[in-house]
């Protein structure tokens, strides 16, 4: 039998998930069989499941199955961040050269605790929490991902109480911890014993790591604690992780150099620079290529291109589908025919060594011939005004009206607290100028959601194209909109009118219906 780990509550991936592995069994405790059998089993009908009860068996009436190292351990489904979730297969011997890279990345033992809320049906939560800390024979405390969502800084008191050495969670999460405590509650807490803080899964933003190194300072937590790692579910989990700095490496690109796919150094202070954060060496003796996704030929030390893995941590390719297995496993290096390699659809480069990570193939925005990073543009949107949401915005390329020619959309969530009118105009007009400043564009609709509203997947990663095709089919819940007139030739005076008469009349009844539930 091969095991395919699912949320039971999480009802549009078994959607996906069911149909997709066939399975035969259905593995569930007793309470909370009753809630998901009838759901799962119309997802079954063609073929029937058999239902166990995992905590009723008898431990002594286990036989050891007939496998080895090459033998399928388990199905890992994809997040699904930029498409429909996939079963990756994965060997034990995957596994095993996982946790053994894990460990070279982060050489942990039996003395360390581990506190962990990442959801366990999710590959760095099972994978990189739970069984690395079987691996090593420590010890994890557990937490229900709903808690954390519901207040963020009960993960970092659960931290401080139980002297946790060790953690991992994506970017965003130690975002929220900074946006959502307060002085009193961080001089409560004792992060001292914190040696490891990871962040993966997402981008690793340098404004995140010194904000939370800044706000935590006071609890004893250390900015050297901070490991960005890189991976993917095709590569069982870890590719990269820790260099030979104490301190994560940061480099500072040229924007514009970097939208033609060239890795020009800027100063930290200029306005055009966009910060990227090196998410380590290979580990486990894993290579990574850089490589033009289409001519496949290599690319330079100073170029950006696609990021190609090959190793023993590489699955065996995906559940069912044998041709994208062919298409994403099978890759080969145009000019030496050098392979396989996985193709992680991933943008990067390599500087001594160290991978650096510019975002994804499929959310690259082309605008007018011109190349953007999306979660670089996300980064400026959220930083230029405090009612926007860190770690909440999505940005892509869309034609709303029909046209031939892509436009920038800006979608964003608003802090809760700072929603009204003249603050919305106010935000518009920002993420316009920032815009501008930074990168020298500027959005032909920027859309304001309330909090929470922007798709995400199970693990918190921001879902761009889902989101997109809620903007085409205009099934967003929006607090304010704006969009450019088609000659994209408004007259900065009379921006604050066009966002009233486009997004404000809405604003005005969302508010109505805020004060009457209050009331």
């Amino acid at each position: 039998a091969i095991a395919v780990p699912v949320h039971e509550r999480l009802a549009p991936r078994l959607r996906w998930v069911v149909p997709d592995a066939q399975p035969g069994f259905a593995l569930a405790t007793p309470a909370t069989q009753p809630e998901v059998r009838a759901a799962v089993d119309i997802l079954a009908a063609e073929r029937p499941l058999h239902w166990c009860s995992t905590d009723t068996g008898d431990a002594d009436t286990w036989v050891m199955p007939d496998i080895d190292r090459d033998t399928a351990a388990m199905v890992q489904y994809t997040s699904g961040s930029t498409r429909s979730p996939k079963g990756v297969v994965l060997s034990h011997a995957n596994l095993l050269h996982n946790l053994a890279a894990i460990h070279q990345a982060w050489p942990g033992d039996e003395h360390d605790i581990g506190m962990f809320w990442l959801p366990p049906h999710h590959d760095m939560g099972l994978i990189g929490a739970v069984l690395e800390m079987l691996y090593i024979g420590g010890t994890s405390v557990l937490m229900s991902p709903t808690s954390f969502i519901r207040r963020p800084m009960r993960w970092l008191e659960a931290v401080s109480r139980h002297r946790a050495t060790v953690t991992v969670a994506p970017n965003y999460a130690y975002n929220l911890c900074v946006e959502h405590s307060t002085a009193a509650e961080r001089a409560a807490l004792d992060l001292s014993t914190l040696s490891t803080a990871m962040s993966g899964a997402e981008p690793v933003r340098e404004a995140t790591l010194r904000a939370f190194a800044d706000a935590f300072a006071p609890a004893g937590f250390r900015p050297e604690a901070f490991l960005p790692v890189y991976g993917l579910a095709e590569a069982t989990l870890l590719v990269s992780g820790r260099s030979d700095s104490a301190l994560p490496t940061v480099v500072h690109v040229d924007r514009a150099a970097l939208g033609e796919d060239r890795v020009v150094e800027a100063a930290p202070d200029d306005a055009t620079a966009a910060s990227v954060v090196g998410c380590g060496r290979p580990r486990g003796d894993q290579r990574i290529v850089i490589v033009d996704p289409e001519t496949r030929l290599p690319r330079g030390p100073d170029e950006v291109g696609e990021i190609w893995i090959a190793g023993p941590s590489v699955a065996q390719g995906y559940w069912g589908r044998p041709e994208e297995t062919e298409q994403t496993f099978a890759a080969v290096v145009a000019d030496t025919g050098e392979g396989p390699f996985l193709r992680t659809g991933d943008l990067g480069f390599l500087r001594d060594g160290e991978l650096f990570v510019a975002g994804r193939c499929k959310d690259l925005v082309i605008i007018r011939g011109d190349h953007y990073y999306p979660n670089d543009i996300e980064d400026t949107v959220q930083s230029c005004h405090p009612a926007l949401v860190s770690g909440r915005g999505a940005v892509f390329a869309a034609a709303p009206t029909g046209g031939a020619a892509d436009q920038l959309v800006v979608v964003q969530e608003v802090d809760r607290d700072r929603i009204g009118e003249a603050e919305l105009t106010e935000m518009v007009q920002a993420v316009q100028a920032a815009l501008t400043q930074h990168h020298g564009i500027a959005a032909d609709s920027v859309v304001l959601v309330a909090p929470m509203r922007i798709p995400t997947t199970s693990s918190g990663k921001i879902q761009r194209g889902l989101c997109r095709q809620q903007f085409l089919d205009r099934t967003l819940e929006t607090l304010a909109e704006w969009h450019a007139p088609a000659d994209n030739g408004v007259p900065a005076e009379k921006l604050a009118a066009a966002i009233k008469i486009a997004g404000l009349v809405k604003l005005a009844s969302a508010l109505q219906q805020r004060s009457a539930g209050q009331g």
